[in-house]
């Protein structure tokens, strides 16, 4: 009796997933548009089921945005906050880290090629610390899109001009911008190559920068609700470049969480004077093994050097 409830068990197991794995197979990558994806994992984040599919054709990795709870553009106005935070009030540690994060952009930004600049953008504005760090450096204008209410809040009370959505924001400015910054918000978007073409052929100067940052899939957790899309250094590259873009400069880091993991990707980018029309991607291979592995390292180092490999996450006092 034992051995057939068993038996049956893993029957239904194993035909439920199939049928996820044939909506899978039908399933348009995010990278490549292709109809290709298997499922890579599966999980509970904030009592959500969250799955992650892995496209076989050019290694991208992402949930069904029809699947997911946060591809409602309500999630992001109250939800998302008190999910991650338990309020929607900024917190002290986040706005440290937001702090740390900007100080560490605008290093970049002097360092490798912008010296001025008059009219800034930053998509996920949320307290306004980066828009309030480069206004400080370069003088510019800065204007903010940031969905959540609280922070966009925060962020007028500084004199900055927020909207809730990008759509808003086209609406009401007719400017480009000759920067613009998108902090761990591109991982985030249902459609992120389209949202890169579009801030290249409506918002950003021909000759203007744009700066990205994402977790990194073979370090960061990247495992969330919220996350719908997953980027590692290659398919983040791959996808710049589909959207007619040219990378100045890319790097891995941990900052300001860890000094052993590579934990983010942060890309300094311009468009391309002539972007091509399909332009071939390069796939990515064994990225489960990839993922694995750095797993592996991750676990090691947190037992090896845990005060390097996790730094504070508060000021001492």
């Amino acid at each position: 009796m034992q051995k057939s409830w068993t038996r049956g068990k893993r029957q239904k197991e194993m035909s439920l997933l199939m049928t996820v794995n044939q909506l899978a197979s039908e399933l348009h990558c995010p990278l490549c548009g292709k109809s290709k994806a298997k499922v890579l994992s599966e999980m509970d984040s904030f009592g959500f089921k969250v799955r992650y599919y892995l496209c076989q054709t050019c290694g991208f990795v992402f949930q069904n945005f029809k699947e997911s709870a946060a591809a409602d553009h309500a999630f992001y106005e109250e939800t998302y906050r008190q999910l991650y935070q338990a309020t929607e009030e900024p917190t002290a540690k986040d706005l440290r880290q937001q702090r740390l994060r900007a100080e560490y952009q605008l290093d970049l930004m002097q360092k490798h090629g912008v010296c001025r600049l008059w009219r800034a953008l930053d998509i996920g504005a949320s307290s306004g610390t980066l828009m309030q760090t480069i206004n400080e450096a370069y003088g510019a204008e800065m204007i903010g899109v940031e969905p959540g209410n609280a922070y966009r809040k925060l962020a007028e009370e500084m004199g900055f001009k927020l909207y809730p959505s990008l759509e808003q924001l086209r609406s009401s400015e007719t400017g480009k911008f000759d920067l613009v910054t998108m902090m761990h918000v591109l991982e985030h978007l249902e459609d992120p190559l389209g949202t890169l073409k579009e801030i290249r052929t409506h918002l950003l100067e021909d000759n203007g920068f744009l700066l990205v940052e994402v977790p990194n899939f073979y370090a960061h957790d990247s495992y969330e609700l919220a996350h719908l899309s997953c980027f590692t250094e290659h398919t983040l590259s791959e996808m710049l470049k589909q959207a007619g873009y040219k990378i100045m400069y890319l790097r891995k880091h941990g900052y300001p969480r860890s000094e052993t993991l590579d934990l983010y990707l942060t890309v300094l980018a311009r468009p391309e004077s002539e972007p091509g029309e399909n332009v071939a991607i390069i796939p990515e291979r064994f990225v489960a093994l990839k993922r694995s592995l750095s797993r592996l390292k991750r676990n090691l180092l947190t037992k090896l050097v845990p005060g390097k490999t996790w730094l504070p996450l508060e000021d001492k006092a």
